[in-house]
């Protein structure tokens, strides 16, 4: 059927119908007194006329946005004793797996489990059920490129953070998935646009999927004349947040207090456009932005119904997407080439923009070294999950993107603000030229770190390739640590000391 409906040029949409009809399907296939495994949405609330002899409790094959909003129901009665064995949180909404043996209910026509297990599961696997309904690369794209009405890169952009990023492993900056696609103006109109436009498309999602302070929510089914107390069974880091009102735009951080601790830790994807007073190299929020853009005329958005329609396979696209890459090393070969390559970018932009570039790159700047390279490859994991792998091409692509994001800032921010920047670096930088060489030699390595350490065996190597002479490259590293640029936090290793 779905070969039929991609040759026609149509593609089935993954609705709550859907689902009833194949959970049914499954339930009214199976015989009494067989042995099954099913999945679904635990209901804390007696069925009808439930028996005294054990507990008994309710299955839904829905989530708790898709209950709300589905015409036609259906459920598995679970009977649960002191033989069952628990493994769950025991909340209403939970997605857990059930194994058991199937029979009939004894009042109406539902059907009933013997729960012989019960334990949370995956939220997931809820939606990787269907990942065979996944949406490819250009069906995707076409969907969000008919909706969003800006600049392609920033429309690709947007399209890159719904799919959040790999975990970085052995990375000192303990992040989750999340990623932060912002964008900066000072003009009303461009940044009201980007958060009408942002807020659209956050609507679209379910709301296990959003980044909330109240984590619960109530439903009643008239049929059964019964209520429900759900709580977000949303156990992933795959969040999303926008800014509920435009009031808090202006915010330094545009997110309530209660999920400041979210965006740091890159806990969900904030998707937030900022109104700025005067723009600034160390902006937080900036600083911890992936994708931080100046944006100079508004975009726009259309209601797309086919979108609309079709985002429960966008989110089967996700998550299928990211249980294919669900994390990076710096062992791995193509984050060794990314390192290299993002090494080169880094010495164009020295030769090109000189000590402005190298102002960034102090502490708590936009482009501080291992913070932006981290944030890099999260760009770089966004990007090959919705692409489906990481190649030399990608990386092309993050480093045209790092490009685009210095020139913007660069042409953008006030001369008096990089001039104080400038004037910051120069301050703790050696005086000697050739010291002041080794010590951007040494940034450049620290900047693609991991663990923004860098070993003397490799900063060494490093001198000499540049043209430094062998004795005199050992010298300039013993100067640069009693000088107090650089110190050694274990033996063998280095690190920078920029100032507060």
């Amino acid at each position: 059927m779905f070969k039929l409906l991609r040759f026609a040029g149509r593609r089935e949409k993954l609705t709550p119908a859907k689902r009833v009809r194949d959970f049914q399907s499954k339930i009214q296939s199976l015989k009494n007194g067989e042995l099954v495994e099913v999945h679904g949405f635990l209901l804390l609330r007696q069925p009808p006329y439930a028996p005294k002899d054990a507990l008994y409790y309710i299955l839904s094959p829905f989530s708790p946005s898709e209950l709300k909003k589905a015409e036609l129901r259906t459920y598995l009665v679970l009977k649960i004793t002191e033989k069952s064995g628990i493994n769950a949180k025991f909340k209403s909404g939970e997605y857990v797996r059930v194994k058991g043996i199937i029979d009939s209910y004894p009042y109406g026509n539902l059907r009933m489990l013997h729960v012989v297990s019960l334990e949370g599961a995956d939220y997931s696997d809820y939606w990787l059920e269907y990942e065979d309904m996944a949406l490819s690369k250009k069906e995707l794209e076409d969907l969000f490129m008919k909706t969003i009405y800006a600049n392609y890169d920033l429309e690709k952009a947007v399209i890159y953070s719904l799919f959040a990023s790999p975990v970085i492993v052995g990375a000192k900056k303990n992040w989750g998935e999340g990623v932060t696609f912002s964008v900066f103006k000072d003009h009303p109109k461009v940044i009201l646009s980007v958060w009408e436009t942002m807020r659209y498309l956050y609507s679209l999602f379910p709301m296990e999927l959003h980044l909330r302070k109240d984590s619960k929510g109530s439903f009643v089914d008239p049929e059964l004349d019964l209520d429900f107390v759900l709580f977000n069974p949303n156990n992933t880091n795959l969040k999303y947040y926008v800014p509920y009102n435009k009031k808090i735009l202006s915010k330094e951080i545009p997110a309530p207090n209660w999920a400041i601790e979210y965006f740091e830790n890159k806990n969900a994807v904030f998707l937030t456009p900022k109104k700025y007073s005067l723009l600034s190299p160390d902006d937080p929020l900036a600083y911890s932005s992936e994708t931080p853009f100046i944006l100079n005329e508004p975009i726009g958005y259309e209601r797309n119904k086919e979108l609309e329609e079709l985002i429960p396979n966008v989110i089967v696209t996700i998550f299928k997407e990211r249980k294919k890459i669900a994390s990076l090393s710096a062992g791995d070969e193509v984050m060794q080439k990314f390192r290299d390559r993002f090494e080169h970018w880094m010495m164009k932009n020295r030769h090109e923009y000189g000590e402005k570039f190298d102002a960034l790159m102090l502490k708590g700047m936009l482009f501080e070294t291992n913070t932006r390279y981290l944030l890099s490859a999260h760009i770089l994991g966004s990007i090959g999950r919705f692409e489906g792998k990481i190649d030399t091409g990608i990386i092309h692509d993050v480093l045209l993107i790092n490009q685009e994001i210095l020139d913007l800032w660069m042409n953008e921010l006030p001369e008096k603000v990089i001039l104080r920047a400038v004037d910051t670096y120069e301050r703790y930088i050696s005086g000697d030229k050739r010291a002041n060489i080794a010590l951007r030699i040494f940034m450049d390595l620290e900047a693609t770190s991991i663990d923004r350490t860098v070993s003397r065996e490799e900063f060494y190597r490093a001198l000499v390739e540049y043209g430094f002479k062998e004795r005199y490259a050992k010298e300039i590293i013993e100067r640069l640590i009693a000088e107090g640029h650089l110190y050694e936090p274990f033996f063998g290793k280095l690190k920078i000391i920029k100032p507060e």
